[in-house]
């Protein structure tokens, strides 16, 4: 099964990337998850290409009913504004889209920790470094791999979205719990991928100069839904 989603990374508000490109020490990849536990999780910091270890959690969307071999294609959406500083034109007034991975399915953990388990201390976000697993297994009581909050986005309640600038330890702490609650509830799983190869090249592309823009054309003008798939 092929699977299209959509997450939002730094691009995806013109706020978020003023951010970015203010602190480009605390967000040195623009094309990653804003959250402070980044699901999808690319492995940008692995020693190697070959060392990447994908994963898709669920925490944003509470996936979990993966199968060995599903394909899970991922874009981002690009904010207007930032997508003429990337020098771009915008004839019409569709959305555009950055391609960032496709990821193949490769394992399947039953729960978090388990998957956590499997990983030892390394650097995988940019802030904190070293963490003992990545920052979308949250089944610790204690956000310990969690991006630090000058690093990510976090959300209230209400969904009001906060850059660093705005939030405070509370609020990155909140959401922090909020997934780690979410992940013990519906008992997420968890996908450990591999990124798919075409012609030779990693599907990954978490810059702008290198990732192909997309509009809905490019999917039969199907409207993603309010979960983003």
């Amino acid at each position: 099964m092929t699977k299209l989603i959509t997450f939002e990374s730094w691009v995806t508000r013109w706020d978020w990337y003023l951010y970015a490109q203010k602190n480009p020490h605390l967000v040195p990849i623009l094309l990653v998850d804003r959250s402070p536990c980044c699901d999808p999780f690319f492995d940008p910091y692995a020693p190697s290409p070959k060392e990447r270890r994908p994963l898709i959690s669920g925490l944003c969307r509470r996936l979990k009913n993966f199968d060995q071999g599903d394909r899970f294609i991922y874009i981002t959406r690009v904010d207007p504004k930032v997508y003429r500083c990337f020098g771009h034109e915008l004839p019409d007034r569709q959305p555009r889209y950055f391609g960032v991975a496709a990821l193949i399915v490769d394992k399947v953990w039953e729960s978090h920790s388990l998957a956590a388990e499997s990983f030892h201390p390394r650097r995988y976000v940019v802030n904190p470094f070293p963490t003992s697993y990545p920052p979308n297994l949250a089944h610790h009581c204690q956000p310990v791999a969690a991006v630090t909050r000058k690093s990510c986005i976090v959300y209230d309640n209400k969904r009001n979205a906060y850059t660093p600038l705005k939030s405070s330890d509370n609020l990155w702490r909140h959401q922090y719990n909020t997934y780690c609650k979410r992940q013990k509830k519906s008992s997420l799983r968890v996908a450990e991928c591999r990124i798919e190869h075409v012609e030779g090249m990693e599907a990954l592309k978490l810059t702008s100069q290198e990732s192909p823009v997309f509009t809905t054309t490019d999917w039969g003008d199907k409207r993603i839904n309010i979960m983003g798939r």
